[in-house]
């Protein structure tokens, strides 16, 4: 038995975070770009809304450009469930897939803290 949504999605990012939408761009690694958009993005990880979601244990990178940085972003993770567009039990539109973010480079990090922090007013623990 799965379990719900908003529980897997707490194991690797925490509260959800509506509002963060931001264009990304997602790639198997070496793969072809993929332009699609976050629907909710923390420093531990995001929800990827695209109508090709890749299969669970799936490594991705995404490549993301946000305001208070001049070059965009690059981070890898690891596709942790994905729901395709439409199925029984989402509405259509919600494709998408869970990442959680590996291994990112302390000055990615600091720079998606400076992006949540302008948004929010205050700095962010995770």
């Amino acid at each position: 038995m799965s379990e719900p949504r908003h529980e897997r999605r707490q194991h690797f990012r925490g509260k959800p975070r509506p509002g963060r939408r931001l264009a990304i761009r997602y790639r198997a690694r070496d793969g072809a770009w993929i332009p699609a958009e976050t629907r909710n993005i923390g420093v531990g990880g995001a929800f990827i809304a695209t109508g090709e979601p890749m299969p669970a244990g799936s490594p991705v990178e995404i490549e993301l450009a946000v305001p208070t940085c001049d070059k965009p972003l690059i981070l890898r993770g690891q596709v942790r469930w994905a729901q395709t567009d439409g199925a029984p039990d989402h509405a259509p539109g919600d494709g998408g897939m869970g990442v959680q973010f590996q291994d990112i480079d302390i000055d990615v990090l600091l720079e998606l803290n400076d992006y949540f922090a302008s948004l929010t007013g205050v700095e962010l623990g995770g």
